[in-house]
């Protein structure tokens, strides 16, 4: 039972370290999005494509982990919380898992403010380039060639500009 406790307090710790990394990502990924860096945020986007794999399989690990840990103490139920596991466990245990899970969370909490900071100024930015491309092309073109997907259309921006006497 103790070996599945320390498993658990190992995988939380490598989890709240993983978590740490992509939230030092998000915030290099804002700053290159603010200078305009696209090699160094093309890099970054792999490196934390990489980081939330890792993230995913030590989940995985901690939810395995979980439910043998629970088919030793004969605990049913799917929804098991790990506040309520805590409940379950030996002081001990429970105040490093407590620790561990509350810095987790934190980190998560942080890692979303920045992500939704770095969404805007995606949003800000193509806002700004639709603006421009309606600037000079005129009205009759309703449909810019950027979505806030990213991706292009399949239509093909007319040279409107070139054509059109100024």
């Amino acid at each position: 039972m103790n070996t599945l406790l320390n498993e658990l307090i190992e995988t939380f710790d490598r989890l709240s370290v993983v978590c740490d990394e992509l939230l030092k990502t998000a915030k290099s990924k804002q700053r290159c999005l603010i200078s305009g860096s696209i090699e160094e945020l093309e890099t970054l986007i792999y490196q934390e494509k990489n980081q939330a794999e890792i993230a995913q399989l030590l989940e995985e690990k901690r939810q395995n982990i979980v439910i043998r840990y629970c088919k030793e103490l004969n605990v049913q139920g799917k929804n098991i919380t790990i506040k309520s596991l805590i409940n379950e466990i030996d002081n001990s245990h429970s105040k490093i898992i407590c620790s561990l899970s509350d810095k987790l969370f934190q980190s998560i909490k942080q890692l979303e403010e920045i992500n939704q900071i770095n969404t805007t100024l995606i949003q800000y930015s193509l806002e700004i380039t639709e603006d421009m491309i309606k600037i000079f092309c005129p009205p009759a073109i309703q449909y810019s060639i950027y979505r806030y997907t990213g991706k292009m259309q399949e239509n093909e921006l007319p040279m409107v500009l070139i054509d059109t006497e100024i």
